[in-house]
């Protein structure tokens, strides 16, 4: 157990230097920034895979927490990398919706990192959560595989179905309009305040608004994610490190991406595309054993073909 409370430690302290150093800053400029802190958390990353080797080789943490004790270093290094290539992918669709938001709310560009920063922590903390539960209701219910793998099937339908590019008013979702009925809104922001005084009654600035919404999307997000890397393992620091490190680096690959959405617009379908595979691939493995370089090759054929075509199309386009 020492060693869990070591590496989530550390992690905190990451996410905090993080913060300290490539997004509180403002005088340099963002985009550098955002690769700077994409190079900290790679290292971090690399540093977690010796970790992992290192842990699962010599059974460091003694089967604490976890039934997947029949795997070696390599292995567990092969759930994690995989598991981490899931959730780093799907965090993709998200930035589209972050983007999208950003713009919605019209949040000034001097607190966009530092709201995306707040945020980070709280879905660390959120998924957490939901990755402990979930991995006590797989352990305890023997069907809530099959439960699972139909949501990723479902959620990726969904997906595929909607819109990326006119996506739903977020001013209507029952989250915003709770906020706006228990609190009143002021029409412009207050530096990086969320909430301040006016006229004797306090009120929540559209910066707030805008979390609230963040927050809420990337409870929608970790529904379909956090069941999808059941599908590679259900091994609890698996799960919990992939996840925390693929969340963890969201605000810069934000910073890096959101300059290439327009030309990733199909990337949309080929996460829904993966969302329903890999729902199948959790039903199927229940019966039979799926080799774990087929989910690996499903993230690269999904990720890969998607951007790849997105590109060749935007370049059709502007030949045309």
């Amino acid at each position: 157990m020492i060693y869990w409370l070591v590496y989530l430690i550390v992690l905190a302290l990451a996410v905090f230097l993080d913060y300290k150093f490539f997004a509180s800053s403002q005088n340099q400029s963002t985009f550098r920034k955002a690769l700077q802190s994409i190079s900290f958390w790679g290292l971090i990353t690399l540093s977690t895979v010796i970790f992992i080797f290192i842990a699962y080789e010599h059974d460091l943490f003694q089967s604490f927490f976890s039934h997947d004790t029949e795997f070696g270093g390599w292995q567990a290094v092969g759930y994690f990398i995989t598991g981490y290539l899931v959730e780093q992918s799907l965090s993709i669709d998200n930035i589209f919706v972050i983007a999208f938001l950003l713009s919605y709310f019209k949040v000034p560009q001097r607190n966009q990192a530092s709201l995306l920063s707040i945020g980070i922590w709280t879905a660390i903390i959120l998924r957490g959560i939901l990755i402990i539960a979930g991995i006590w209701l797989i352990q305890t219910i023997d069907w809530m595989v099959f439960v699972l793998g139909i949501l990723l099937i479902i959620s990726g339908i969904k997906i595929y179905q909607s819109d990326p590019e006119n996506p739903d008013d977020p001013a209507k979702s029952w989250i915003i309009r709770l906020v706006r009925r228990l609190f009143p809104v002021t029409k412009g922001y207050f530096g990086s305040r969320f909430v301040v005084r006016r006229m004797g009654k306090l009120a929540v600035t559209p910066l707030f608004l805008t979390l609230v919404a963040i927050e809420f999307t990337d409870i929608l997000f970790a529904l379909d994610s956090i069941p999808a890397i059941f599908a590679i393992t259900t091994d609890p620091f698996l799960v919990l490190s992939s996840n925390i490190l693929a969340v963890a680096n969201l605000r810069a690959l934000y910073t890096i991406l959101s300059r290439m959405l327009e030309k990733l617009e199909y990337i949309h379908y080929a996460l829904a595309i993966l969302l329903v595979l890999i729902g199948i691939k959790i039903i199927v493995g229940h019966y039979v054993n799926v080799p774990e370089w087929i989910s690996f090759g499903m993230i690269v054929l999904c990720i890969g073909g998607g951007a790849l075509y997105s590109l060749w199309r935007t370049s059709s386009e502007k030949e045309d």
